[in-house]
């Protein structure tokens, strides 16, 4: 009995030395991993800027940096971090129902809604009525010129998700009172106008009934590449009854169908950097090609001026294959294609480029915008149009105004240097930093004067009703 009774305490002693072992070797497992990796750790997707592993010296030492360096950079490269930090969210996500990410909303039924798309489909960044018809009476006062010089120009309306599947959205959102949106009052006076327009938006919400495959999904942010393609097809059939061209075609040899999203239909399920996720909707992806055999002449050239709903449709081809050489100013900031000098990218901005030898140089010009970004259509794009061909404006007079905001800068000292300062920012000389600020100025003189224009016709119509 009493040999029994030993056996058995042996044995538990031996369960429990194995199982602090065990302990212990889980506590070093992270340690290990960082030694020795032997787990394949995926890296974490999203937008943040890593922590550098800081250098030892003795300088970084005693002052105290190194240890401050370390602390921050340790806990990034800690082995099973990121596995962690997925299960974390996991956790959050499945079980919690809340999102891991402050900028995206987890809506019923797993739909993913971006909280600055939701803002502007509830009116919280609405400009105004006045606002939005000063771009209208800006646009409309150099269609003549353009046309006079054989050039086109119109606004396409990217489709909002929000705004499709707004019945997903939670209903702590949904009880807000939806003001004024930025999209709807656009719309409402571009139909009212005489500028041209394609409402994607709407044509969206037509087809959501009737589309075979989904036109936007539930984890991305733009609509879904069948979509896309749908979008970029209808724009060109748009051009060529609208100008009487013989532009080349879009199609596909084949649609690949799946309920797993790729490519831009994961930009908003992947920056939450979960273990796993449920299927999507389904959805179609079609094998896009331009078809070049159509017979023409040397295409027009196109400029893009919008956000990352045009992207798609730029590596498909729009601008080199069915345009001649087109450009894509991406939030009217960085231009694409990239020029390339001594095999180094060049990145050119339009902020740099002089309007006139620009609208030279295309035949057709598209604002292209969603909803989320209407606070500001064209991103000041039409201002500098406006400034330079609008049959309002004084050549002469517009160079006079210049030189005086110009002087103007250069007598207020903290006004100069903040202009010094953008000048070594752009890497640029002083005189176009200058010349730069001198014409947002003017810009901004322009629009009060159309605005007190808008008031005085607003007041006649008052009068005569």
């Amino acid at each position: 009995m009493d040999k029994q009774k030993k056996l058995r305490v042996k044995k538990d002693k031996l369960i429990k030395y194995i199982l602090f072992i065990g302990l212990m070797g889980v506590f070093f497992l992270p340690l290990i991993q960082n030694i020795r990796p032997f787990y394949n750790e995926k890296p974490l997707k999203g937008e943040f800027v890593p922590a550098l592993k800081p250098i030892f010296n003795n300088a970084n030492w005693f002052d105290g940096s190194y240890q401050i360096f370390e602390e921050k950079y340790r806990p990034e490269h800690t082995g099973f971090r990121t596995l962690f930090v997925r299960l974390y969210n996991q956790i959050n996500y499945s079980l919690l129902a809340t999102s891991p990410n402050k900028n995206i909303i987890l809506g019923k039924d797993d739909y993913l809604f971006d909280i600055k798309h939701l803002n502007s489909y509830l009116g919280n960044d609405y400009v105004g009525d006045e606002e939005i018809g000063l771009k209208i009476v800006k646009l409309e006062k150099v269609l003549d010129t353009l046309n006079s010089l054989n050039k086109k120009i119109f606004v396409v309306l990217a489709p909002s998700k929000v705004r499709y599947f707004s019945e997903y959205v939670p209903e702590r959102y949904l009880i807000q009172k939806k003001g004024k949106n930025n999209y709807e009052e656009l719309a409402k006076q571009l139909n009212k106008s005489n500028v041209p327009y394609i409402d994607f938006s709407a044509w969206f919400m037509s087809q959501k009934q009737k589309s075979k495959y989904s036109l936007m999904n539930k984890f991305g942010i733009h609509w879904t590449k069948y979509g896309e393609y749908l979008a970029m097809d209808s724009l060109i059939n748009y051009m060529n009854r609208q100008y009487n061209w013989n532009l080349p075609e879009v199609k596909h040899h084949k649609l690949t169908i799946t309920h797993t999203p790729q490519f831009t239909d994961r930009d908003m399920i992947d920056p939450l950097n979960l273990k796993w996720q449920n299927d999507d909707l389904q959805l179609a992806y079609p094998d896009v090609y331009i078809d070049s055999t159509k017979p023409h002449k040397k295409g027009p050239r196109l400029l893009v001026v919008g956000d990352s709903f045009y992207w798609g449709m730029y590596t498909w081809g729009m601008g080199r294959d069915v345009f001649d050489r087109g450009e894509y100013w991406y939030y009217n900031r960085i231009i694409y294609p990239e020029l390339y000098e001594n095999g180094k990218i060049v990145q050119r901005d339009p902020m740099f480029i002089d309007m006139n030898n620009i609208i030279d140089k295309f035949d057709i010009i598209i604002i292209f915008q969603t909803e989320q970004n209407l606070y500001d259509l064209g991103f000041r794009f039409i201002e500098r149009l406006y400034a330079s061909y609008s049959p309002d404006i004084n050549q002469e007079e517009k160079k006079i105004r210049i030189e005086y905001y110009i002087d103007l800068i250069k007598g207020n000292p903290e006004w100069f240097y903040s202009v010094k300062e953008k000048a070594k920012k752009w890497n640029k000389p002083l005189e176009e930093a200058l010349r730069i600020d001198a014409t947002y100025m003017l810009e901004q003189e322009q629009d009060a004067k159309i605005k007190k224009e808008i008031k005085a016709m607003e007041i006649e119509k008052k009068k005569n009703r």
